[in-house]
């Protein structure tokens, strides 16, 4: 990489030359000490100190070198030694012979500099964002991704120089990128790495200048700074906050992906930090942005400056901080919770600056809004810069559009001005003061959207909200108005699209319409609950990730008392997505974490109540069913109502403080309480007895709630804040639903695992140890094989899938609660190289066979307890058993013929691969070989026919993997054990004419036997894993049907998978085919790499039964066979002895024999004979067990606990 020429003072200090063939004495090529073969005391010094001291030189660099005054400059710098030859080589190319023709050393300088400078120029243009940084950042960017063998996709964040304390101490850098923490040291030659995930975090903990982080297998690692590590700790825990979010929303691939945000933004000073941890940094700043003022999830901070607000109710300038976003400019006073105020951009008139003649620093800008508001800002450091942002902004503005009224529904005012008592006298004179007290107060602060917002307006607030305010404040306080704003007539679009569509959240809605409120009766007719109903339907509509959770209905009908449905939808809208985020979904996961937080607030406030809690476990119970409903299912309605007036205007902080006020009331109760029941029946009784000592509108009478009166909910509020408002702030409470995201997410994944593990206990292979270890790093694997590319199979090819079947698997594994840990076939594959023996085959590519041979249902993946099977035999000491699943992946069609003869003429074989070399020797000794072999039916029937072209998706969605698509349809095979069938129209039972296609597996070719109207049956063979229902052995040809080719490798694939159902049984070739002659070979090749690794295995009874097995298949040819040995042709078609109205012989030719005469192994076709080699299962099973290395190799177990702990440990020290 090309760098401004500098000049270098000490060329040779701590550098050493690299020899090159082509050489300048112009020019020097070098490495860093510590870098490239030599290895001795100095260059460990060098690596020590460029590790220890913040320096970070490029291991690779170029000099331009004068000879004569020995002054160096620097003009090339790189990490590898490929990439410096890359510019050695330009150099070489364009420069050697140019300067040899020049007279001075001068001359030749400024011609190199001049050319270096031109080339820099040349190659500046833009780029991406990771180039934006600087050069030496890109170095260490570099590094990081060469030590911990990064993607290129895996973003650095930043570094920093830390200690990991261990036993001893080891200087380094901490790595913080987008989803790894890494550390890397290098000590005196010694290197040491570390490497995890932040969905590994439990804990994240800072002590003075230590960060000590706390992984879910129970490790710590502590990290020690010398300046302060507040930087480093925010990151961490920022980035582990997104990884948790992300794990929540897809558990399956929590990884955080990089949308930047700064270039979307206007920066006047740009600061010299990398513009990832910029993007980072804002994105934090946007979120506190968005939390404190309530504005939409869309707005991103643009920029924030110091400056003063003028406050026309008490004349006086408030310092404070101006906020501005894409859409609002807000301003907060540096005196927590003086004054808020928000203003939309959409609402600005004009801004103009306004200078004081009597202070020349005013600085000052005045803006009015289309309502007629003022605002007065000054000591602005930077005027123009914010004049013109915002004007910018101003002309980005789109103005709201109108929302046609032509609705063929009509929309559901307020309930409230519906079911009211008109001769209710004191509660119109209680409403009429609230009101001039509001009144009062827009006088003096202002009125909507931008007035001043203050501890003043919290108060009035907490007095009570008049029922005709309610609706205002609820909207403006909560956030929904914005909302609302920014999206004008999606609710109308929403209901509109509900009246044609019927997902399964709306059933569940219609189940809920009427216990919703039921004691109010505006939800005992039909007018509230049409209402409710489109509500929630529209917001089902809005969130599908949501959908509809129980607890929505009965807030959302509070909302349709005092609000339009529409508002109601924008304020049930902003509680689910802001307020009380991952609240409402299927596993109430927002709920559960403000369980922790909760815990923990007790256990600050109230220590010693907090102890007799958790020893009857009560904190769980009173907390999700208290916040879920904001109190509504356990208090009366009417008090219930002033908690949510609270917590929509002042946050979630209102829940906390109202619980522990409850909780400290009852303390001394619940000090005595023996039991669970006893101290749940307190304080249900209790809060069934808050009251609202004001008149209401109407009085709701409710029997099952008719309780003694305990406390006014009025001093409930006011007794609340007093005690626990200013300890608990909104910024706390996020803070700590940071921290208990995180116990929370682990604690449900250890949960379902605990689940998992006992539901899949007595598997047969695994203990609960090692089931926990195979769960974990299935895990892992998971997210590595999502975070990485993704390798081919063996054969070239990579599993393909029939979109609507793969779509109709998703179904169904939508409601298994298991699903996260069910695995694809890139996540098999590498489970299966690094967990199992025979991860290292090179033969055959057995993980793709096993994963086709285990997908029973054709949806491109593996439930838990199929992976379970698969790896637990292949790790087991059950020898004969792994013996027939190794036989049954070498049948066809999971190892195809076309495979095969791929295969034969592949690349030189290695030194096992040679047996299999002299196995097809041994074979050509036979005379009887020297007859030409014919094509099968088998070989070809998974090619397309001119007259009938197959179509596999319409059966398995599973194709052979090992297919060449490439291959002809017509293309002859050398594979002995095949036989043919005529392929031109000759004599069938009853006269019919047709071709013929075969395949193996014992399956009858095509529709062969069932004819047309039976087509449906023969598709249903796919998906079944019981042989005895399919009848191989009573297959028979009708009269007047044509045989086609067609589903015969889905019907064979099922007939294999027998095996899957009884591992154990002794099976005849009527369930398990024969096998032939290059089958065998590829077998017997894989079973010597699975016996050695490295070296050949001589061992003489290995030889001896190799010998003994190609016998045993040879007398197929030389004698008869009785009915257990019949050849895997016969099942497909049947002899004489199965059919008395006659039947055909091996060949399919007609044969009129009668059922007790011996039908040859071979026939005449065209004067050739077709030789049949094949042995069976039994055969190989009893061969391969009477040799003491099998028996010995294949009884031995596989531990995979120690194996996971191994890859675990190696994959966090970076080790392969």
């Amino acid at each position: 990489m090309w760098i401004p020429p500098r000049e270098c003072s000490m060329p040779f200090a701590l550098w050493v030359n690299e020899t090159t063939k082509i050489t300048s004495r112009y020019f020097l090529l070098q490495h860093r000490k510590g870098h490239g073969g030599v290895r001795g005391f100095s260059s460990m010094l060098v690596g020590t100190l460029d590790n220890v001291l913040d320096t970070k030189p490029s291991p690779y660099r170029i000099l331009h070198y004068q000879p004569s005054t020995g002054l160096c400059y620097e003009i090339a710098a790189d990490i590898t030694l490929e990439a410096i030859m890359a510019d050695w080589d330009w150099l070489a190319k364009n420069l050697f012979r140019v300067i040899n023709e020049m007279e001075t050393e001068e001359e030749i300088t400024n011609f190199t500099i001049c050319k270096i400078q031109s080339l820099l120029a040349h190659c500046a243009r833009p780029s991406s964002e990771d180039q934006n940084d600087p050069a030496s950042f890109q170095a260490v960017v570099s590094k990081f991704r060469e030590k911990f063998h990064m993607p290129e996709d895996e973003k650095l964040v930043n570094y920093y120089y830390c200690n990991h304390l261990r036993k001893i101490p080891r200087q380094g850098q901490l790595y913080l990128s987008l989803n790894h923490i890494c550390f890397y040291s290098y000590i005196l030659g010694s290197e040491s790495k570390l490497c995890f995930r932040y969905n590994e975090l439990t804990e994240i903990k800072k002590s003075g200048n230590t960060i000590t982080l706390r992984t879910s297998p129970a490790k710590e690692y502590t990290f020690m700074f010398l300046y302060s590590p507040a930087e480093a700790y925010q990151l961490i825990e920022q980035l582990s906050k997104l990884t948790m979010q992300k794990m929540i929303q897809d558990p399956d691939r929590p990884l955080v992906d990089h949308d930047p945000v700064v270039q979307k933004k206007m920066e006047k000073n740009v600061t010299q930090k990398t513009q990832l941890l910029r993007d980072l940094t804002a994105r934090q700043q946007s979120d506190e942005y968005r939390i404190h003022f309530r504005v939409p999830k869309s707005e991103l901070l643009d920029g924030m400056i110091k400056a003063s607000l003028w406050a026309p109710y008490n004349k006086k300038h408030i310092n404070g901080m101006l906020y501005l976003s894409q859409n609002y400019l807000c301003f907060r006073s540096d005196v927590l919770a003086m004054v808020a105020l928000v203003i939309p951009l959409s609402k600005i008139v004009s801004v103009e600056k306004n200078d004081d003649p009597h202070n020349r620093f005013s600085n000052r800008i005045i803006i009015t809004t289309s309502d007629g508001n003022i605002f007065v800002l000054q000591h602005i450091l930077d005027r123009e810069f914010l004049i013109n942002k915002i004007s910018e902004l101003l002309s980005k503005t789109v103005p709201p559009t109108r929302v046609p009224d032509d609705l063929n529904w009509v929309k559901q005012e307020p309930l409230m001005h519906l079911f009211m008592d008109p001769n209710n006298r004191a509660f119109d004179d209680l409403q009429a003061e609230k009101m001039k007290r509001w009144e009062e107060h827009f006088s003096m602060y202002g009125r909507g959207i931008s007035m001043f917002r203050t501890t003043d307006t919290i108060n009035l607030v907490i007095e009570g909200i008049p029922d005709q305010l309610r609706r205002e404040v609820w909207l403006i306080f909560s956030g929904a108005v914005h909302m609302k704003m920014m999206n004008p007539g999606l609710y109308q679009e929403l209901v509109t699209r509900a009246k044609d569509q019927n997902p399964v959240s709306f059933e569940e809605i219609e189940r809920d319409l009427h216990r919703s409120l039921p004691e109010h009766p505006a939800f005992q007719t039909n007018i509230g609950i049409t209402a409710l109903r489109r509500v929630l339907q529209a917001y089902a509509l809005r969130n599908p990730e949501i959908g509809y959770c129980q607890a929505m209905n009965i807030v959302t009908s509070v909302f349709l008392i005092y609000c339009d449905e529409e508002d109601a939808f924008w304020i049930l809208s902003c509680l689910c997505e802001s307020l009380l985020p991952d609240y409402y979904n299927d596993r109430v996961v927002g709920a559960q974490i403000d369980q922790g937080l909760l815990d923990e607030l007790i256990a600050a406030q109230l220590p010693s109540l907090h102890v007799k809690l958790t020893e009857l476990g009560m904190i769980r119970m009173i907390s999700l069913s208290w916040f879920l409903t904001i109190f509504l299912s356990v208090m009366p309605y009417e008090s219930a109502l002033h908690i949510i007036d609270c917590f929509l205007c002042d946050g979630a902080k209102v829940i906390f403080i109202i619980a522990l006020k409850i909780l400290e009331w009852n303390q001394d109760k619940l000090l005595n309480c023996n039991d669970d029941g006893e101290a749940m029946q307190l304080l249900s009784s209790f809060l069934m007895g808050i009251f609202n000592d004001e008149v209401q509108r109407i009085k709701i009478v409710d029997k099952e709630k008719q309780q003694l009166k305990s406390q006014s909910v009025q001093t409930l509020i006011y007794e609340a804040y007093l005690k626990f408002g200013k300890a608990i702030s909104s910024q706390k409470i996020e803070e700590l639903r940071n921290k208990h995201r995180r116990i929370t997410v682990h604690q449900l994944e250890k949960d379902l695992e605990n689940s998992v593990i006992k539901n899949y206990k007595d598997n047969g292979y695994f203990d609960s140890e090692e089931l926990r270890m195979l769960l974990c790093y299935t895990k892992d694997e998971k997210i590595s094989v999502k975070n990485r590319a993704r390798p081919t199979s063996g054969n070239g090819s990579e599993p393909a899938y029939d979109m609507t079947v793969l779509n109709d698997a998703k179904k169904r594994f939508r409601d298994n609660r298991y699903d996260c840990f069910r695995v694809d076939y890139e996540t098999f594959r590498r489970l299966f190289v690094e967990l199992t023996p025979w991860g290292h085959c090179q033969n055959v590519d057995i993980a793709e066979k096993l994963f086709r041979l285990m997908d029973k249902q054709s949806c491109g993946y593996l439930e838990f307890k199929q992976l379970i099977f698969a790896v637990g035999i292949i790790c087991s000491r059950r020898a004969t058993e792994k013996l027939k699943l190794l036989y049954i992946l070498h049948l066809p069609p999971l190892l195809s013929a076309q495979e095969l003869e791929t295969s034969s003429v592949s690349e030189s074989r290695d030194s096992d691969t040679e047996v299999a070399t002299e196995a097809e020797s041994f074979f050509s000794d036979n005379p009887i070989e020297t007859i030409k072999s014919l094509p099968s039916p088998i070989d070809i029937s998974l090619e397309a026919t001119d007259g009938e072209s197959l179509s596999l998706s319409h059966f398995n969605a599973t194709p052979n993997l090992s297919m060449d698509e490439t291959i002809s349809t017509h293309a002859e095979t050398s594979s002995i054990f095949y036989v043919d069938l005529p392929t031109s129209s000759g004599s069938l039972p009853g006269g019919a004419a047709g071709t013929s296609s075969g395949a193996a597996g014992g399956a009858v070719s095509g529709t062969s036997g069932y004819g047309n109207a039976n087509l449906g049956e023969v598709e249903s063979f796919g998906s079944r894993s019981d042989i005895s229902d399919l009848g191989f052995n009573r297959f028979s040809l009708d009269e007047g049907t044509s045989r086609r080719g067609g589903t015969t490798e889905a019907r064979s694939i099922s007939g294999l998978r027998i095996f899957l159902d009884e591992p154990d049984s002794n099976f005849t070739y009527k369930t398990i085919p024969n096998m032939g002659q290059k089958n065998f070979i590829s077998l017997w090749t894989t079973l010597l790499e699975i016996l050695n690794k490295e070296r050949k295995v001589t061992d003489q009874e290995v030889q001896t039964s190799y010998k003994t097995l190609i016998s045993l298949g040879e007398d197929v040819v030389m004698t008869g066979r009785d009915d257990s040995n019949d050849s895997f042709t016969q099942l497909a078609f049947p002899t004489a002895m199965d059919s008395s109205d006659g039947g055909f012989d091996p060949n399919g030719n007609p044969s009129s024999s009668s059922s007790s005469e011996r039908t040859p192994k071979h026939a005449d076709h065209g004067g050739a004979t077709e030789a049949i080699w094949e042995i069976s299962l039994n055969q190989f099973v009893a061969t391969a067990m009477s040799v003491g290395v099998i028996d010995e190799q294949f009884s031995l177990p596989f531990s995979i606990k120690s194996r996971v702990e191994t890859l675990q440990r190696n994959r966090r020290k970076c080790k392969s």
